[in-house]
C-alpha cells in the first residue's frame, strides 16, 4: 500500500469566513469553510450558528481520510469560537452524508437535512425561556421540565416567574418529562409543528402533571406569528 503524502491541517481566517484546509505540497486538496449566522429558536430567542460550505475534496486526494480530519478540525475551531450550533445543508444521497452522522449532525427538516446542536442545554434553555417570558401563566407556577432529547443525557429546568435555569441535576419531583428527538425539538421551536400534534404522531413522549402540559401546549399555540429573521 503506497504511502499518504505528508498533510498539514491549517486555518485561514478573512473577513467573515474562516477556511479550514488539509494542504500537501504546498495545496489545498480538502477544505471546508464557515461564517456566523443567528439560528432562531424562538420569538425573542436565537443562538449564533456556524454554517458550514465550501466543502470539498480534489478527485486525487479522496479516499484517504481527509474530509473526515478536515471536519475533525473544523468543529473544534467552531467551538473554541464560541458557537453554540453549526448547520450546513446536503443531500442525503450523497456520500459525505454518512460521514456527517458519525460526527453527530442530525436530519432536522426535509429539506435542511444535516444539522448539528452543539449545546443542548443553552439551546433548550433560550428556546424555553422565550416561552415563559410570554407566557403569564407558566410565570405564575414554579415548575421543574426535563427534556430529553436523543441522544443526550436528559436536561433539567426550572421555571420560576419569568427566570428559567437549567440545574445540574434532576429535581426530587419532575412536573413535567418530555422525551423527543433533536428534530422534534426544532420543529416545535420553530414552529413547524404543535405539541399535541407531535405527541398525537409518537414524535414527543409525555409523563408527567397533565396541568403542566396544558399550559405548555397553550403557550406553544399562542406563538403562531412568522419567525423573526435576525
Amino acid at each position: 500500500m503506497a504511502r499518504r503524502e505528508a498533510v498539514e491541517l491549517k486555518v485561514r481566517r478573512s473577513n467573515h469566513w474562516t477556511q479550514v484546509y488539509a494542504e500537501a505540497q504546498g495545496r489545498d486538496v480538502s477544505h471546508l469553510g464557515y461564517t456566523e449566522a443567528r439560528l432562531q429558536v424562538g420569538k425573542n430567542a436565537s443562538v449564533r450558528m456556524a454554517t458550514i460550505g465550501g466543502v470539498g475534496t480534489e478527485k486525487t486526494h479522496r479516499r484517504r481520510g481527509l474530509a473526515q480530519e478536515v471536519l475533525a478540525r473544523a468543529l473544534e475551531e467552531i467551538r473554541r469560537d464560541g458557537f453554540t450550533a453549526a448547520g450546513l445543508y446536503t443531500s442525503r444521497s450523497i456520500v459525505a452524508h454518512r460521514l456527517y452522522r458519525r460526527f453527530g449532525f442530525v436530519d432536522v427538516w426535509r429539506r435542511r437535512p444535516a444539522f448539528k446542536i452543539i449545546n443542548h442545554p443553552l439551546m433548550a434553555r433560550r428556546a424555553l425561556a422565550s416561552l415563559v417570558t410570554e407566557s403569564a401563566e407558566l410565570q405564575s407556577r414554579r415548575l421543574h421540565i426535563s427534556l430529553k432529547l436523543d441522544p443526550p443525557s436528559p436536561i433539567h429546568l426550572r421555571i420560576e416567574g419569568n427566570e428559567l435555569c437549567v440545574l445540574s441535576r434532576a429535581p426530587r419531583q419532575i412536573d413535567l418529562l418530555l422525551t423527543m428527538s433533536d428534530m422534534t425539538f426544532m420543529r416545535l421551536c420553530h414552529r413547524e409543528i404543535g405539541l399535541e400534534q407531535a405527541r398525537t404522531a409518537k414524535l414527543v413522549r409525555c409523563t408527567g402533571d397533565s396541568s403542566t402540559y396544558e399550559l405548555l401546549k397553550r403557550a406553544l399555540c399562542g406563538r403562531r406569528d412568522p419567525i423573526d429573521e435576525e
